[in-house]
């Protein structure tokens, strides 16, 4: 593993006539590494040094050895390491293999790592793979960082998804987190679906004690501001102090 590593930092300063035994030797290192997540590894980072031919060939083998790795967790850290390196065949390779992870955060991890390099059909069987996923903190993750790749007619359906997944989370620190990391892009969305969607929240959130209410609304704030301005964000803090002393 070290190896390999080392020789294919090197290559790319290597005169060219060693340039290519030195590449090789860092192949056949990689290949020969046990550990599957490693030899992925390797074989991923080496990829972008080796001549064409031999590069979807080391890809392929990395992706074959990824899919071989038993704990989710790891198979989910190196789709997530391969993704910048792959294209068309190998990337829809690697969205099947996220779907048939069973653990939810793994899959979420994997969906946000390949969303800025998928095409707008796997695009739109990735979104199908977030809207699968059960947890609702994990679901918005996965849906939030589709968002800004899909197409202008799945973005809405998206967001507002990502959304009623968001306000279920029961627990208030990933809620108010999950909402700060989606409020910016829907503060981009036309007023008029904004609006609704707003409408809706709001009395879902309210539900809640004081304080967690305080934190989503925190985080809402690009909202708040983008319905009305930065006069909206001082007086809705001011009305829910107003009414702080019959609220627990």
């Amino acid at each position: 593993r070290y190896r390999a590593n080392a020789l294919s930092s090197l290559a790319s300063h290597l005169p060219e006539g060693m340039r290519g035994e030195a590449l090789a030797e860092a192949l056949s290192a990689a290949r020969s590494i046990e550990l599957r997540y490693a030899r992925a590894e390797a074989l991923a980072a080496l990829a972008p040094y080796l001549p064409k031919g031999l590069q979807e060939d080391a890809l392929v083998e990395a992706l074959i050895a990824t899919r071989s790795i038993e704990d989710e967790w790891y198979r989910a850290l190196s789709l997530s390491a391969l993704a910048p390196h792959l294209s068309g065949k190998l990337l829809a390779e690697s969205l099947a293999a996220a779907r048939g992870i069973g653990d939810e955060s793994a899959r979420a991890r994997i969906l946000s790592s390949l969303a800025p390099h998928l095409s707008r059909n796997l695009l739109v069987k990735a979104l199908a793979v977030a809207w699968s996923i059960e947890d609702e903190w994990y679901r918005a993750e996965s849906l939030s960082s589709l968002v800004p790749y899909l197409p202008e007619g799945l973005r809405g359906e998206a967001l507002a998804e990502a959304l009623a997944a968001t306000r279920s989370i029961e627990y208030d620190r990933p809620r108010a987190d999950t909402l700060a990391a989606l409020a910016p892009r829907l503060a981009e969305m036309l007023l008029e679906r904004l609006y609704p969607l707003w409408a809706e929240t709001l009395p879902i959130l309210a539900r809640r004690t004081r304080r967690d209410l305080l934190a989503d609304l925190r985080a809402f704030a690009p909202v708040i501001h983008a319905l009305g301005g930065p006069e909206a964000v001082g007086e809705t803090f001011r009305a829910i102090q107003d009414v702080g002393r019959w609220w627990p």
